[in-house]
């Protein structure tokens, strides 16, 4: 948001955090210009700007065995203990995604309302949660008995896009949007490596 700020000042953005399906109806009846989202999500006839990939880390307690090793493959030994957010959440069906691989059993009747009850769940021992590495890079687990350790490749990932309706009057705003959230996400990327 600084960012974006800085570049564009007479620009008013006004943020909505909310379930992908209730941001793409808000779209859709204009209450929205633009949402950013995390694909796959069916999109229709939508104007859609992929931004970036975005991928699945586990993540469990220090003293869990299914975050020992430096990438982990899917298997049953953790899949069986997966720690999912509730219906309605994209999240869930990402993390659901990235195991069809593997037999997914996961906690039956334990499931989270949101991001930060599912890491209180794990940081409990209840059981390990795939997390995107976009939520791991800003700190969420950080002074938390948390380990995180990246998937074995080829990792799963979702992608983050931005998205408005193809006859939107703000497409040059859309497009600038986009390059800037691109760019600096690449930037910060490399400033990692």
């Amino acid at each position: 948001m600084p960012i974006l700020r800085k570049k564009f000042p007479g620009l008013q953005l006004a943020l909505r955090e909310d379930l992908t399906a209730q941001l793409m109806t808000r779209l859709h009846s204009r209450q929205l210009d633009f949402i950013l989202i995390a694909l796959p999500v069916e999109t229709g006839e939508l104007h859609v700007r992929p931004l970036y990939a975005d991928k699945f880390w586990l993540v469990g307690r220090k003293d869990d065995s299914a975050v020992s090793g430096r990438a982990i493959r899917l298997n049953h030994e953790w899949t069986e203990r997966l720690l999912l957010l509730e219906e309605g959440h994209c999240l869930r069906d990402h993390a659901l995604q990235a195991c069809q691989a593997a037999e997914v059993g996961h906690a039956e009747g334990i499931e989270a309302t949101s991001l930060l009850t599912l890491i209180q769940m794990v940081a409990s021992g209840m059981g390990v949660a795939l997390l995107p590495e976009m939520a791991l890079r800003h700190g969420l687990i950080k002074h938390l008995p948390l380990q995180a350790r990246p998937l074995a490749a080829p990792a799963p990932q979702r992608t983050i896009a931005l998205v408005t309706r193809p006859t939107s009057a703000h497409m040059a705003a859309f497009e600038a949007i986009a390059q800037v959230i691109s760019a600096e996400h690449a930037r910060r990327k490399r400033n990692l490596a």
